[in-house]
């Protein structure tokens, strides 16, 4: 969300919410925690709000975080991708299988 979003958000309050009283202080510390957040989420969820709440929301009640990326599922996909597109000769299987079986004979030793 840009600056003068997140200035749009606060007006909104202010305008629906008379009681919320937007000075240049408030401006300065809400604006910033709003910037990380996600605009269309926020309007639905200040919109909701309006619907069913008669006081002004805190930024608790609005806050909307975009999606983070989960980056061991991105890797994986990108090497199940390569994987399809270049799968592993029969001589690269055999030898995966033979190193595979040490490591678990050499763990049954261990035990």
């Amino acid at each position: 969300m840009t600056n003068e979003e997140a200035a749009e958000v606060l007006l909104t309050i202010h305008e629906v919410y008379p009681s919320f009283e937007l000075t240049e202080r408030k401006m300065n510390m809400l604006v910033p925690a709003l910037l990380d957040m996600d605009l269309v989420r926020v309007l639905k969820r200040l919109n909701e709000h309006i619907m069913t709440n008669p006081w002004p929301p805190t930024m608790a009640d609005i806050a909307a975080f975009p999606d983070r990326q989960n980056k061991t599922l991105k890797k994986t996909q990108e090497y199940e991708k390569v994987a399809s597109e270049n799968p592993p000769t029969k001589e690269q299987i055999a030898e995966f299988q033979a190193r595979f079986q040490q490591l678990v004979l050499a763990e049954n030793e261990d035990e």
